[in-house]
């Protein structure tokens, strides 16, 4: 039997309104989880520009980026709380993934093979109607996980505009079995050994 290693998820928050729907309905997706959750707001960290020095290396994260990385490893899962854009993700959620070209370089902080033991998922709302809308943003993430080797957990969208009309969308209802399936526990991820 494979040995596992308990849920611990950390939402991203990159929202530039703060208590928005996106947020609300990553905090309604939460309300199942028995695991520990960890919430983050980028937009409220000040993350530094990310600078690619290449052929020379990174430096290393300190500050708030330190603080996201530490809280990125100690995590299983990753869930990016991330309204939709111009067609996009926001600025915080991009930032904080040029950062992790950053981390990639820097053998040291053994980010590629801690981060491909990680679930990634999308809470998403937008103002827009329009089905395709958040297509975009889904495509990052699904892409990014498919990259680095990460399991992809799934995208929960949502359709708002004004603060609280979140809880009028179908998204509302969904987001009570988002993580799990109905009436299922969430399991814990398989613990990965990797060579020193």
């Amino acid at each position: 039997m494979t040995p596992t290693i308990p849920r611990h998820f950390l939402f991203l928050l990159s929202s530039a309104r703060s208590g928005g729907n996106s947020e609300q309905l990553s905090r309604q997706a939460a309300q199942i989880l028995t695991c520990p959750c960890t919430w983050l707001d980028l937009a409220a960290m000040s993350l530094p520009p990310f600078a690619d020095p290449r052929p020379a290396l990174p430096s290393q994260p300190e500050g708030c980026l330190a603080h996201v990385l530490e809280k990125m490893h100690a995590a299983t899962d990753l869930c990016f709380v991330a309204p939709v854009y111009w067609y996009s993700l926001p600025a915080p959620a991009k930032l904080l993934r040029d950062h992790w070209s950053g981390f990639l370089d820097l053998p040291e902080l053994g980010f590629p093979l801690w981060i491909r033991t990680k679930r990634l998922w999308l809470i998403t709302t937008r103002a827009d109607p329009e089905p395709t809308v958040a297509d975009m943003s889904e495509a990052i993430l699904r892409r990014t996980a498919d990259w680095l080797g990460m399991e992809w957990g799934g995208a929960l969208h949502g359709v708002a505009d004004a603060v609280g009309e979140i809880e009028h969308d179908d998204a509302w209802q969904n987001a009570s079995h988002f993580f799990s399936g109905p009436g299922a526990e969430i399991p814990d991820l398989p613990k990965v050994h990797h060579p020193h």
